[in-house]
């Protein structure tokens, strides 16, 4: 099975992502984690960080090539779970020529709704740590570290993304609502959309899409 999760910045699609490659081995591809991936110290590297320091998005054309080599690789033969990508109407048509080119199809895609407030909470409470990329939060009682700013799985020191505040929040959610919900109706009118609300805990979030997906 093959998704996406689109969704307004921190409605949760890394944490649904997360979960159900746990549970039923779906692989998770971030395009966020992606150029991040970018080593910092390369020009690309300092490019894309420059660009989402500004709460603003990196070009299609960067975007686009990183997923066309992470789509190319062997792990994705047992479904994969597209997590922010495609966000735009441009990308929805490249991934579709990748599609052709690499011979799979999008089974579903999951449009996890959140309010703004509950994003706020969720965009400034969240910290990740710099070695294994487990996410957690401070702010919304969910994901809280066992020990302050420090890592459960590997006791590093967490670390806060430079684009995780309120400022950066509002350009990215305006962004979502005049950019990516026509990238939803696109889908909706080929009749793939599951619609969940994602501002609930997230076990619910689980179970109301687990029923919506039959598993």
């Amino acid at each position: 099975m093959n998704l996406i999760l689109v969704a307004a910045p921190a409605a949760g699609k890394g944490t649904v992502a997360e979960i159900l490659n746990k549970k039923y081995g779906l692989t998770p591809i971030s395009a966020g984690e992606l150029l991040r991936g970018v080593d910092p110290e390369t020009d690309l590297g300092k490019e894309i960080r420059r660009i989402q320091s500004e709460g603003k998005l990196v070009s299609n054309e960067i975007t686009n090539e990183l997923m066309k080599q992470r789509l190319s690789k062997d792990d994705v033969k047992s479904g994969v779970i597209l997590d922010g990508y495609p966000r735009i109407m441009d990308q929805v048509y490249a991934l579709e020529d990748m599609m052709k080119e690499l011979n799979f199809n999008i089974d579903y895609v999951v449009y996890l709704k959140v309010d703004y407030e509950t994003a706020l909470k969720r965009t400034i409470g969240r910290r990740i740590c710099p070695n294994c990329k487990k996410t957690y939060n401070v702010l919304t009682g969910y994901n809280t570290p066992k020990v302050e700013n420090t890592c459960d799985n590997c006791g590093c020191l967490l670390d806060k993304r430079n684009d995780d505040n309120e400022e950066s929040l509002k350009v990215r959610f305006n962004f979502f609502k005049e950019n990516t919900l026509p990238v939803v109706d696109y889908y909706k009118a080929l009749g793939k959309v599951i619609e969940i609300d994602s501002s609930k805990d997230i076990d619910e979030v689980i179970k109301d899409l687990e029923k919506s997906l039959g598993v």
